[in-house]
């Protein structure tokens, strides 16, 4: 009967210590012990671009470490703007595509 009981507890406490360990792994995997927030990765992203973000990703790399992805729309082009989760800083931008949106100026001829 003891050891029954002994065998049962060992295994609720290995069970709650993985629900413990799955919601730590989770909240990393969401950045949220990061140095710097989504809103502030956000925001350094716009103001190297300008326009607005449209989202954003946290990834973690065992070699580089955490980052954040940012999608901002600036001009009718979508930049994917990486920011630096220890410090901030904006690591690179890569804009996709030409411009979706062309705008048409009173100097241009119009094409029929």
């Amino acid at each position: 009967m003891i050891t029954t009981r002994k065998i049962f507890n060992g295994i609720a406490f290995l069970a709650a210590l993985s629900v413990v360990g799955g919601a730590l792994i989770a909240a990393f995997s969401f950045g949220l012990f990061a140095p710097v927030s989504g809103k502030e990765a956000a925001a350094n992203a716009v103001a190297q671009t300008g326009g607005y973000a449209k989202e954003v990703e946290f990834e973690y790399d065992y070699h580089t470490g955490g980052r954040y992805e940012v999608e901002v729309l600036a001009d009718g082009l979508k930049h994917k703007v990486i920011v630096d989760a220890d410090d901030g800083k904006v690591l690179g931008v890569h804009t996709k595509g030409h411009k979706k949106y062309h705008y048409h100026s009173n100097n241009m001829p119009v094409q029929m």
